[in-house]
């Protein structure tokens, strides 16, 4: 519940703008993330660690949902299969260390 509870959290701070054309998909979950208030380097390192972390397919469907579609993302997380749901486990450590990056000013 937690990996849910906090990768859903990660992912509601990415979503959000609107038209973000024909950029990469880590940029159009960077460039919402910051449109939503949070700090580039943060932005930036969420979506590093969704990039490194997730299988490709997975990464795709979360840029599209997050920084495309605008979907809520707990709704959006509720309705993945059990196996995408734990592959966000594997996001977890470094999602942790870009919250206490900004959280120090690092």
């Amino acid at each position: 519940m937690r990996v849910f509870v906090l990768a859903a959290a990660s992912l509601a701070v990415l979503a959000g703008c609107g038209a973000l054309g024909g950029k990469s998909d880590k940029q159009a979950l960077v460039d919402t993330c910051v449109e939503k208030g949070e700090g580039e380097a943060t932005c930036t390192c969420v979506a590093d660690a969704l990039e490194k972390n997730l299988s490709p397919e997975l990464f795709k469907k979360v840029a599209q949902a997050a920084g495309r579609d605008k979907q809520d993302m707990v709704e959006y997380m509720s309705g993945l299969p059990v196996e995408d749901l734990l592959a966000f486990s594997a996001v977890t450590n470094d999602l942790e260390v870009c919250g206490n990056a900004a959280a120090t000013g690092g």
